[in-house]
Parts: C-alpha cells; sequence; structure tokens
C-alpha cells in the first residue's frame, strides 16, 4: 500500500525533493504526494495513523527568498528520540528534538523536511559569502561545524527515524537494503613524474631548492636513476581495490591552464597504457577538471571532450580540482556535460560528512528550484586533510578515519575516500600510507 504524503501550498517543489530523497531514494518506498492549502505541517497517512512533521522553515510559496545567511540557525540543538524500544540521536537544524504521541498520531517537532534540504542542497554555501584562498566554502563557515555535528551524518540519522515512525504507523513495505561499500577514488594530477627525462629532473629541482622538500627531493632523484617513477604508484590503488572486491575510480586531467594545474601528460604513451590497464582490470576512469573549470562550462566541456578522445570512451563521472565548487553553478556544469555523478563535496580542511549522508543523492538547485539528473557522491576524507591542513599524528589520524569509517557502517553506507598517487612517496603524506592499507584490508 502506497503512503499518503500531504504537505501545505508552500514550496511545493523543495519540499518533495526532500520527501523524494528521504522517503525513495533512501527508503526505497512508494508514496503519494497531496497539496492542502490548508495545511500548515507535513503529514505522512498510512492505515488510519499519522505522522507529523512539524514545518518551522518552508511558510512561503516561493522561498528563494528564506534562503538568506540571517535565517541560517546559530544553534542547533541535539537530542534522543525514544522511539519503541531503540534511541536514535537527532541534530534539530530547524526546530526543536521532541517527538510526541497524541492517540493514533505521531508528531516530531524537528523539522526534518527543511533540515533535509539544508544539508543536501548546500544552499549555505551560496549565501555566505566567505571564502578560502581557492575560493572554496570552508568547514570552519559551515554550521555543521560551528555545531560540532561534522562527524554524524545527520540525515541518515533523519531517515532512521522517518523509518521507526513508519513503524509506528504500520507501513507494509519493505525498505531499500543498503550495504556497506567503500568507494576508493584517486585524482590522477600527475600520473608519472618521469614522464619524460626533462619534466622529471624539472620536478626534482624544484623538490630539491624547497627547504622542506630537500628530502622528497633527494629521495625522487634516487628513484630517477634506478627507473623507478615515485608517482607510478597505481598498482597499489588497483589490488587494494580488488583485494576488496570493489571499483576503483581514477580522476584525470586534461587541461593546464594555471600554476595549479600541473602539466599536461595526456600526450605520453605510458597514460594511454595506464589508461588500458584500468579499464581492462575493470576499474573506472573519470574526469578532472582543471582549477578554472569548476564555474566556466566552456572549459569544463572542452577539456571533457580531450579526455574522451584520449581514453576512447565516454566519461561521466568525476571530481573538481582542489575541491573548487561553486553552488549549484558547477552541479549544472556536471548536469549539462551529461555527467551521471560527482563527488567534490567533502571539506579540504576537515574530514567528515560536508552533505550530512553517507548515500550518493540526487542534487537540486536552489535557484532553478529543480531536482537534477546528476547524483552527488559525498566525499568523506582524503590524505591531503590529514597531512597539509590538520597536520595529525598517525594515531591521531587512525582514530579519526576509524570513527568516520564505522559511522557509515552504522547505516549501510558508502564510504568514499581519496587517496592521490603523488602522496604515497611524499615524505608530508606517506606517514599515513598505513591508513590507507588497513582500509583496503577492512582492519579500521
Amino acid at each position: 500500500m502506497s503512503l499518503k504524503v500531504i504537505i501545505p501550498n508552500f514550496a511545493i517543489p523543495e519540499v518533495k525533493y526532500s520527501f523524494d530523497c528521504l522517503l525513495k531514494e533512501f527508503l526505497g518506498l512508494e508514496y503519494k504526494l497531496e497539496v492542502d492549502l490548508m495545511a500548515e505541517d507535513f503529514t505522512i497517512l498510512n492505515n488510519g495513523k499519522s505522522i507529523v512533521i512539524k514545518n518551522h522553515f518552508f511558510k512561503q510559496e516561493n522561498p528563494t527568498s528564506l534562503f538568506h545567511l540571517k535565517n541560517i540557525p546559530q544553534k542547533t540543538p541535539k537530542g534522543v528520540l525514544d522511539i519503541g524500544k531503540i534511541k536514535y540521536p537527532i541534530v534539530s537544524i530547524f526546530g526543536t528534538p521532541k517527538f510526541n504521541r497524541v492517540g493514533e498520531t505521531f508528531i516530531l517537532e524537528t523539522d526534518i523536511i527543511a533540515s533535509t534540504f539544508f544539508m543536501l542542497t548546500r544552499w549555505e554555501e551560496a549565501v555566505n559569502p566567505n571564502r578560502d584562498a581557492h575560493q572554496r566554502f570552508s568547514s570552519k563557515d559551515a554550521l555543521v561545524y560551528k555545531n560540532e555535528f561534522l562527524d554524524q551524518p545527520v540525515v541518515n540519522q533523519y531517515v532512521e527515524i522517518v523509518w521507526a515512525l513508519l513503524q509506528k504507523i504500520e507501513i507494509t513495505q519493505q525498505r531499500k537494503k543498503w550495504n556497506f561499500k567503500i568507494v576508493p577514488t584517486h585524482d590522477v594530477d600527475i600520473p608519472y613524474m618521469f614522464s619524460s627525462t626533462f619534466s622529471g629532473l624539472k620536478s626534482i629541482a624544484r623538490h630539491l631548492v624547497t627547504p622542506n622538500t630537500i628530502k622528497d627531493g633527494m629521495q625522487y632523484l634516487q628513484s630517477f636513476i634506478s627507473g623507478n617513477d615515485p608517482y607510478d604508484t597505481h598498482e597499489i590503488f588497483l589490488e587494494g581495490a580488488e583485494q576488496l572486491g570493489v571499483e576503483a575510480h581514477f580522476f584525470f586531467m586534461s587541461g593546464s591552464r594555471n600554476k595549479f594545474d600541473p602539466r599536461d601528460q595526456l600526450i605520453y604513451p605510458r597514460v594511454n597504457d595506464l589508461f588500458k590497464q584500468i579499464k581492462n582490470r575493470g576499474h573506472s576512469i573519470g574526469f578532472h577538471p582543471s582549477y578554472e573549470a569548476y564555474k566556466e562550462l566552456s572549459i569544463f566541456q572542452e577539456e571533457k571532450k580531450r579526455l574522451e578522445e584520449f581514453v576512447g570512451q565516454e566519461v561521466t563521472t568525476g571530481r573538481q580540482h582542489y575541491l573548487r565548487f561553486e553552488v549549484p553553478t558547477t552541479w549544472n556544469l556536471w548536469e549539462d556535460s551529461n555527467m551521471k555523478w560527482e563527488s567534490t563535496l567533502g571539506y579540504a580542511d576537515e574530514l567528515g560528512f560536508r552533505c550530512g549522508v553517507c548515500y550518493p543523492f540526487p542534487v537540486f538547485d536552489i535557484f532553478q528550484r529543480k531536482q537534477l539528473n546528476l547524483y552527488e557522491k559525498p566525499l568523506l576524507f582524503m590524505e591531503v586533510t590529514l597531512g597539509l591542513y590538520l597536520k595529525l599524528p598517525l594515531e591521531e589520524a587512525k582514530e579519526k578515519v576509524k570513527a568516520l569509517l564505522q559511522e557509515v557502517k552504522k547505516y549501510d553506507g558508502e564510504f568514499v575516500f581519496l587517496w592521490h598517487n603523488s602522496s604515497i612517496n611524499f615524505s608530508q603524506f606517506s606517514k599515513y600510507n598505513s591508513i590507507l592499507f588497513d582500509i583496503y584490508r577492512n582492519e579500521m
């Protein structure tokens, strides 16, 4: 039997998107949506019983004026809901963390519809002008960091609460079964340090004249003499993914436009051989647009076409270089270029759940007020965060990654991580290699 969902005549596309994500995408349930001109809150009906979700945010027909910095709450109260025999943690971005029952009606005071919309659409980033040196939205400016719940997938918490309440109103549909999955991704900025003799010697010289990389430069020089390329670590990633029985995703660059883009390497035969190796072993080649491409459609599509010509197949997945992203502009570039999913949305400076979820989800354009075909696979951590931004001791880094992974396991989600091929033999990041191998061995 299909559920009936009754909503007010406010922000219908936005509210429908949140219900679609919670009920259809994440729980796999069928439901029918009805608009009631007299309704003020959201109601889910089944078998003569109902769930009421209080509406604290969407009070206007066109909500774009609500997407304003002043409407982001300063505090997000946390609580635990007793539903049946289980206690469910909850963070109330909008509303209060309370639940009560009146007869056959179960009333949730947390506005999980607006809270889900807030986390998944990232409208917070569109209205907050603060950016770092690379024009990225920093975790330090995010509500999740300020209120200390970056380590919690709050949308997953909402999903579990909704399911618990649906059981209270005697739902007969079965929920979608998710399986925990590790998703290794690799931004291949520079496939090989020694793609040519000149480029190799130039890289070595650059490390030798930089005080904090002299040791690496000496090691690279020894590697050059012995014929071992320090960036040729792709086999480690291939074997690790195969050990787990999962697909590894390699994202390649095809444009070089400024100092933050590495030199072009697609022209070298070794890279073509690498493409063949990845494809022949059943792994995936994706797109890593250049530094300026995150908001320039012409650059994005030119580079995508060039990569596809070299790879010899369509490319439909990837991640932005330097994690540069603009809401919702960047999503629309991927949508307009027929991409299936992208995985930029993790913070460069922190580990955790930037989107509040560890499931892939369809994205929403807050300005056009519509859901796109593109999916986001949220990035949860990368090794650069550990060594460059947080500069964590190894054991502390291990504990943080382990806690993150255990949280994903709790919800049978996708643990999407990023490890660069150039990091394996670079001292700033190589000290964390044991974390990578622990992940591959399922020992976290």
